[in-house]
């Protein structure tokens, strides 16, 4: 039986469309379930022991979703195949992970000069962070939110020096934008900004846009969709390694898998553990029920 887990306020409560989608699925090729509310399970871990009957889990949400079901779940005391579902604004780990079908995935570790966080798809400090800040804040959400935001980000943010760690070795960098750790291909809905990154290893792609004018960051924005920014070598520096320090001159936001601190200037990073996780594929239960 599959424990359908759901999260109503992602998407900007919009998911329940969502949600309803994978139901009428479910119920249409007789796969049992049950569907459930993340807000309704205070303890996943101590619901799926009193529900032995559940084989697998459904898990539908976007990036900000799964970041909070790694940040607040012991997912590896689940015995039960953890599979997700895209529902939510920002799906940017699912991209990747379809790639593979299932992997067991490296998540992140990052220490804060405030506190702990983990992430599953990437993070970053600064420009990134701020933007993340104001799409949370927008009240106003749909389709052209990350854009407008983008840009609003644009006009307020004032490039920085970076100083840089990675496995020992120091980086310095002058009008820093964008400094953003990554364990999947994709942030900001598609942008494949860490063409290279493996979530299998646990090597970080770390891409750091720097000695830009606001005006060549709007081209590195539009050529980031398909990956081509890495061609840009004097502007963009695209490094790996699974140990990163990053310090930025004065505190600014930080954000994991979209989900924001503020009066953050130190982090560092490193794998934390490892976990498989499947990409939910309609057609492969299809096909199941096909041949029963």
């Amino acid at each position: 039986m599959f424990l359908i887990i759901h999260n109503p306020l992602s998407s900007n409560r919009k998911s329940k469309k969502t949600t309803l989608k994978y139901v009428k699925f479910f119920k249409k090729y007789k796969i049992p379930f049950r569907l459930r509310s993340t807000l309704k399970i205070n303890d996943l871990n101590a619901f799926l022991d009193k529900n032995e009957n559940i084989t697998d889990i459904l898990y539908l949400g976007g990036d900000g979703s799964i970041n909070y079901l790694i940040n607040n779940v012991n997912i590896n005391e689940i015995k039960q195949k953890i599979y997700l579902g895209k529902s939510g604004s920002g799906n940017d780990f699912l991209r990747t992970l379809k790639k593979y079908k299932e992997a067991d995935i490296t998540i992140g570790q990052a220490k804060t000069n405030i506190g702990t966080t983990k992430f599953i798809n990437g993070c970053g400090l600064g420009f990134d962070g701020l933007v993340c800040h104001y799409v949370n804040n927008d009240k106003k959400k749909g389709k052209l939110s990350y854009f407008i935001n983008v840009f609003r980000a644009i006009i307020r943010y004032q490039p920085v020096e970076i100083d840089l760690t990675v496995d020992g070795q120091e980086y310095h960098f002058k009008k820093v934008f964008i400094s953003a750790i990554q364990n999947g291909k994709y942030f900001g809905g598609g942008m494949k900004v860490s063409p290279n990154a493996d979530p299998r290893d646990e090597k970080f792609v770390i891409c750091v846009a720097h000695n830009l004018s606001k005006l060549f960051l709007q081209l590195v924005l539009v050529i980031i969709y398909p990956g081509w920014h890495i061609a840009l070598k004097r502007k963009v520096k695209m490094l790996t390694g699974t140990n990163i320090k990053i310090y930025h001159p004065h505190e600014t936001y930080f954000q994991a898998d979209g989900e924001v601190m503020g009066n953050i200037n130190q982090v560092e990073i490193s794998p934390f553990e490892k976990r498989k996780f499947y990409a939910f594929n309609k057609n492969d239960f299809k096909n199941k029920s096909a041949t029963k």
